[in-house]
């Protein structure tokens, strides 16, 4: 009996759904109709994960954001450098292409209930070296800030970070990045030029040549930091642990402070500090061996807000950098740009920023080789198309090339994909 009432219910169901399918047009619902709701939502969801997602390979059941919150950062991104250079002194022009991989751990001790501060942190680069504008357009500084002078398979990052009394006192040790801590401007690495991201003249430890050291910093009143780092001095590309502190490298040392501000709810660092270098530096005067030293100060400022979230607006960054005059080829060095930020309501994640560098050289340099000041300008705007993807078209304009070449021209664009 049960099975009979099982039959004519499965045959009234089948004649439901026939009679529904074929008087879905006398009730002007339309096949079509139904299939391009489902495809309008299945598009909004995936337009919803493309603008959304911080990665390109999303975040299956939010297992990387509760990773994240016990403790472990696993980030990955792969940066794109492409560039087109005019020579005008060798009446010639050349394209590059430079890749660079990056993934990281981040691991949070605190949060994983070990060591209250305690942080540790690995990243592994890889990348290919192209060629850059010192070889072809022979530049002071290179407009491709992350080419490597060659090609590099490396762990480019291996410290522990430990923070006391609310970040009172901060203690880094092991292989790092110094510009990350010192000379560290936010508004500056939005270039690409080297010059922008750090004062350089300076022969501080940064990709692709970061070296093992120790860095203390201490948090005064009123939001001051003052710091120190002592480094190798080893600043070849892809060096190893085999060179670190071997005494034949000599040692680099740099003390810094800085103040964060927020005047009227407008962010700005302001900071100054000097340097060191041990080693065998023959000076233009009269050849003896020294040692090398100098000092530099910057500042980035917001001075504009945009939008009521305060989330675009204009910053301006400057930098001062001096390096002894008797042994420097480049002993003095300025920069200055601005980017703003929030294009238009429906672009408020795109930039636009203009940049201006100067490296005075030697008055020995100028004497003999007829060396003045290479300039350079930077105009770039940064497209942000999604959570995971940015592009940034770029165009520079090198003015005397190592200051007594012919003016230089490169169009470059950098793409980053956060995986």
């Amino acid at each position: 009996m049960a099975q009979k009432r099982c039959r004519i219910y499965f045959k009234l169901k089948v004649l439901f759904l026939f009679l529904f399918i074929f008087s879905a047009p006398a009730l002007g619902i339309e096949e079509d109709v139904i299939l391009l709701d489902e495809n309008i939502k299945e598009e909004s969801a995936i337009k919803g994960y493309i603008e959304n997602s911080p990665y390109l390979l999303g975040d299956y059941k939010n297992f990387r954001t509760n990773l994240k919150e016990k403790g472990v950062d696993i980030q990955s991104s792969y940066i794109i450098n492409s560039f087109v250079m005019k020579n005008n002194e060798k009446h010639s022009t050349k394209g590059t292409y430079q890749g660079l991989y990056n993934i990281s751990a981040d691991l949070d001790f605190e949060k994983m209930k070990l060591i209250k501060g305690g942080k540790f942190r690995i990243l592994y680069q890889a990348g290919n070296k192209g060629m850059s504008s010192i070889d072809f357009l022979n530049t002071y500084s290179d407009m491709n800030s992350f080419n490597p002078t060659k090609s590099i398979n490396q762990i480019g990052e291996l410290y522990y970070e430990q923070s006391v009394m609310d970040d009172l006192i901060n203690l880094k040790i092991g292989k790092q990045d110094a510009n990350t801590d010192f000379q560290a401007l936010d508004t500056g690495f939005e270039f690409l030029n080297l010059s922008f991201s750090f004062i350089d003249n300076t022969p501080m430890p940064l990709f692709p040549s970061q070296q093992a050291g120790a860095r203390l910093r201490l948090k005064l009143p009123l939001e001051i930091y003052v710091q120190d780092g002592f480094y190798d001095g080893n600043l070849e590309t892809g060096a190893n642990s085999k060179s670190f502190f071997t005494g034949k490298n000599n040692y680099f040392n740099m003390a810094e402070i800085y103040k964060l501000t927020d005047f009227k709810g407008k962010q700005g660092k302001y900071l100054a500090g000097n340097w060191i270098k041990t080693g065998k530096y023959n000076s233009y005067k009269d050849k003896t061996e020294r040692n090398n030293y100098g000092f530099y100060t910057g500042f980035d400022q917001k001075v504009l807000d945009r939008f009521e979230d305060k989330s675009g607006g204009l910053n301006i960054f400057g930098q001062f950098g001096y390096a002894r005059n008797d042994i420097n080829d480049v002993p003095y060095y300025y920069g200055i740009g601005a980017v703003f930020k929030g294009i238009t309501e429906k672009r408020k994640e795109d930039s636009i920023g203009i940049g201006f560098s100067l490296h005075q050289f030697n008055r020995q340099l100028h004497k003999i080789e007829h060396k003045t000041a290479e300039k350079v300008i930077e105009l770039f705007y940064k497209i942000k198309i999604t959570e995971f993807l940015y592009i940034q078209p770029d165009i520079q304009y090198i003015i005397r090339p190592s200051g007594n070449e012919k003016n230089a021209f490169a169009i470059g664009l950098r793409t980053c994909i956060t995986f």
